[in-house]
């Protein structure tokens, strides 16, 4: 038990794959050191130019937001055939997840059964909707299975389940004894799928911006101009998106085909750890020019054949039918965990050459910032003068009637989080001022003061500002659909991360102008007096930031949302006008 299953690629097949990534490294490395210059450039512009006028007021929360450790019992859908057995999970700070045996093992310092990043997860509480995530994957599927009794998903029914999906990855299902444990394990896992998954976005760092600028234009290059959710995780993890979705049809031609069967089959097929039974038994992949030698394999996970009914009771080991179900889902999670490896290796083969490239830049471009910015503007200035009409065309045309409402429905997603934000602040600074005049206890005050601080990183108490974030996800979803938006989960963390850096800004704020004004010499009634008063202020900066961030937010989402489209359409008149579509962004971000 915790043996590692061995991979279903062979040799040959893993040396393609890592063929696939180096290719994938060779034409995304110079897109990456390209924006690399960039960066360090819009780096020294902003520090050398004019600082905006209705800048920050809030200090800026040193402690940065880092994914709160949970452990406790659970049970987990595992073995083969699946079953449900008890394990100690445990959720790191880095977003791991672990689970062991039981509880002494992982305080004795023992390996864990199994462990996963939570990037890329989808937390699910319902097996009715775990159910038709399994249709929504496997539409293919035989039957109506969202009309199968809620059970039998599972031969022993579980009250509190916690399902964990990922489109690349084998499935996590596990259960909680009860409700407030299963409340206590979503918020924690909820919390790490978002922190893993924005540890770029969050980054002030110019690497991390250029990484993802060169992600973009990487897979604009390869004519993919929509904004989606592949930018979710570490530089590794998001190269491991593209790849995988750039050869997501080939994947799911053959894949799907072996998922099929019954609810209780397919989501044991997405669960199941077993070993492979051989070194042939991934052969079915050539759709992903693959060299395959086992057509028998081939023709398992392709054939459109029913599964045979008697099959999918208890599915021994014996059945026929389990085989691609099992090897299917293996193929998907072998493929990610090489092409990770891959990723991860180029990345690190490539550190030395960034940072030393970071260092030359930045001796390079300051002596000769002005000169740059003053040919970057007359290069805009010419190619606003070259696109303008087909730009405005496309705008008035397919942009401006659906602008009102997208920016209307960003408004109220943000505005509605904020408000949560500003609500909660204003109560926990209303409790230190209470307990300041009913309880002079200094030891009591220090645990309210505490309690305070850590606000911001409460999960139970953050989560209705971050469940404000999500009612528009719907509404807006279908808005931006048409525009080849599909990045509504990155839209979301987003909308929360803004949530909790405001309140760790307010937080540190009250702290230190409260620190400043309380003597020892005030009894407590004054003390409350000038708690009042820094309440007051406090708000007051929190209202100019929040208004400051609602703009930023929802210029820079209505561009994630619009900008692709409006490249997409203008790109074979910038072909016929000025050249490469990269010389067409240039000019529609200058306008």
């Amino acid at each position: 038990m915790g043996g590692r299953p061995s991979s279903p690629l062979d040799k040959q097949q893993q040396q393609h794959l890592r063929g696939q990534v180096d290719t994938l490294m060779r034409n995304f490395l110079p897109c990456y050191r390209g924006q690399l210059a960039a960066s360090i450039l819009r780096q020294i512009s902003r520090e050398l130019g004019p600082q905006e006028p209705a800048g920050s007021q809030l200090l800026r929360s040193k402690k940065l937001p880092q994914v709160r450790e949970h452990r406790g019992p659970l049970t987990q859908l595992r073995g083969h055939p699946p079953r449900w057995q008890p394990i100690f999970c445990v959720l790191r700070g880095d977003g791991r997840l672990e689970w062991f045996s039981h509880k002494e093992e992982y305080e004795n310092g023992g390996h864990p059964l199994g462990s996963t990043a939570l990037t890329g997860y989808t937390l699910l509480t319902s097996q009715r909707e775990y159910l038709r995530l399994l249709d929504a994957l496997c539409p293919d599927s035989l039957g109506d299975h969202t009309q199968e009794e809620p059970d039998s998903l599972l031969e022993v029914p579980v009250s509190f389940p916690l399902f964990l999906q990922h489109p690349f990855r084998r499935h996590l299902c596990f259960s909680a004894a009860t409700r407030e444990a299963q409340h206590a394990w979503r918020l924690a896992l909820q919390g790490g799928i978002r922190l893993r998954g924005t540890v770029l976005q969050r980054s002030q760092a110019p690497a991390a911006r250029a990484f993802l600028d060169a992600v973009r234009l990487y897979r604009q290059h390869q004519g993919h101009f929509g904004d989606d959710d592949v930018t979710l995780g570490s530089d590794a993890e998001v190269l491991t998106a593209v790849l995988m979705r750039e050869q997501l049809p080939a994947l799911r031609a053959q894949t799907l085909p072996g998922l099929r069967g019954s609810g209780r089959a397919r989501a044991w097929a997405w669960t199941e750890v077993c070993p492979a039974s051989g070194p042939g038994t991934g052969g079915g992949i050539r759709a992903l020019g693959f060299p395959s030698h086992d057509c028998r394999l081939n023709s398992l996970l392709v054939s459109p054949t029913p599964i045979p009914a008697p099959c999918l009771g208890s599915v021994p080991h014996s059945c026929p039918a389990w085989g691609p179900l099992d090897r299917s889902v293996q193929l998907l999670d072998a493929v990610h965990a090489a092409v990770l490896a891959g990723a991860s290796a180029g990345l690190r083969a490539f550190q030395p050459e960034k940072d030393e490239l970071l260092a030359s830049l930045e001796k390079t471009i300051r002596p000769d910032v002005d000169q740059l910015l003053r040919q970057r503007a007359r290069v805009a200035g010419r190619l606003r003068t070259d696109i303008r009409g087909p730009l405005e065309s496309c705008l008035r045309r397919e942009v401006d009637p659906q602008l009102p409402r997208v920016v209307q429905t960003l408004l109220r997603t943000v505005e509605a989080s904020l408000e949560a934000v500003r609500t909660l602040l204003a109560q926990g600074m209303d409790r230190l001022s209470r307990r300041l005049r009913q309880s002079p206890s200094g030891t009591r005050l220090r645990r309210e003061v505490y309690s305070f601080g850590e606000m911001p990183w409460d999960l139970a108490l953050m989560q209705t500002c971050y469940r404000e974030a999500e009612r528009s996800h719907g509404r807006l979803g279908q808005l931006a659909a048409p525009f080849g938006f599909l990045g509504m989960q990155s839209l979301v963390f987003g909308a929360q991360d803004l949530a909790q850096q405001l309140i760790a800004d307010a937080v540190a704020t009250f702290l230190q102008l409260a620190d400043q004004c309380l003597t020892m010499a005030l009894n407590c009634d004054q003390a409350a007096q000038r708690l009042e008063r820094v309440r007051g202020r406090v708000l007051k900066k929190f209202e100019s930031d929040s208004g400051l961030a609602q703009r930023r937010f929802i210029r820079g989402w209505g561009l994630c949302i619009f900008l692709p489209f409006v490249l997409s359409q203008l790109e074979p008149s910038c072909k016929k006008l000025i050249g490469p579509r990269a010389r067409a962004e240039t000019c529609v971000v200058g306008l």
